[in-house]
């Protein structure tokens, strides 16, 4: 004998409100500080690894003081630090920026074998869904080569985020299994996160990563998140008083 399933109306509402596809699309961003804020020098902590840890399990950022590069991956925070050294963040560390989302990776953004990364960047543009809002995107796979770097702890007075940067130490990292932890920001919000693309990199064996600044590609795969809201502790001090133009595109 069939057997058929009765679902009352609020039952049957329920039912489409959890399984509506278009609700497993989209992320919650939770952000500490502003780009805006850590272009101009304000380098000082807002929020702990042990609160951020419950924030998500996917993303980037840096540290206290400037003190390296943050990634984020599969809920383990990592610090990167100017030797190129990866460490797991301990609980007490803070950030003056982090962007973290619980990464579903719901958007399938296909193959991107063989590129470099103004190809990637280009790419992975042209198949975002809607290109006006943010994205949190994850690129596994093989690297035929990349560039990293990673910043010192910056002493006080803070300089600008462009002085800063003038200290990083770079890598060149070659035949490497990993993944790309990045953002996508549409051109609309630069004073809160970086225009464009900013591609933070972690290798499967977690112990090679930081802030990418150039790759080629072998075999690999992109997915996505797109962002439909956004929680963001603001900076507690006053934007340092310099000129601060607007930061370009993964400068951070």
């Amino acid at each position: 004998m069939p057997c058929f399933l009765l679902l009352r109306p609020a039952v049957l509402a329920l039912s489409l409100l959890i399984f509506d596809p278009g609700r497993l699309l989209a992320a919650t961003l939770h952000q500490t500080g502003t780009i805006e804020s850590l272009t101009a020098g304000d380098y000082a902590g807002q929020r702990s690894c042990a609160a951020l840890a419950g924030q998500g399990d996917f993303g980037l950022g840096t540290f206290d003081g400037l003190d390296g590069e943050m990634v984020v991956l599969d809920g383990v925070i990592y610090q990167v630090t100017v030797d190129g050294v990866v460490h797991r963040a301990r609980p007490g560390q803070t950030t003056p920026f982090a962007q973290l989302v619980r990464f579903a990776g719901t958007v399938d953004l296909g193959r991107v074998d063989g590129l470099d990364l103004p190809g990637l960047t280009a790419a992975l543009a042209a198949r975002l869904p809607d290109p006006a809002r943010l994205y949190a995107v994850r690129v596994d796979g093989a690297f035929a080569a990349l560039t990293v770097r990673s910043v010192p702890a910056q002493p006080r007075p803070w300089p600008s985020l462009a002085e800063a940067i003038k200290g990083q130490k770079t890598y060149p990292l070659a035949a490497v299994q990993g993944t790309l932890v990045g953002f996508y920001t549409p051109p609309g919000l630069p004073a809160l996160s970086p225009p464009g693309w900013h591609f933070h990199f972690l290798s499967a064996d977690r112990r090679q990563g930081g802030h990418v600044l150039a790759l080629t590609l072998g075999p690999a795969k992109a997915r996505g998140d797109a962002v439909d809201g956004l929680d963001i502790v603001y900076p507690k001090n006053p934007l340092p008083r310099r000129d601060v133009a607007a930061p370009a595109a993964g400068t951070e």
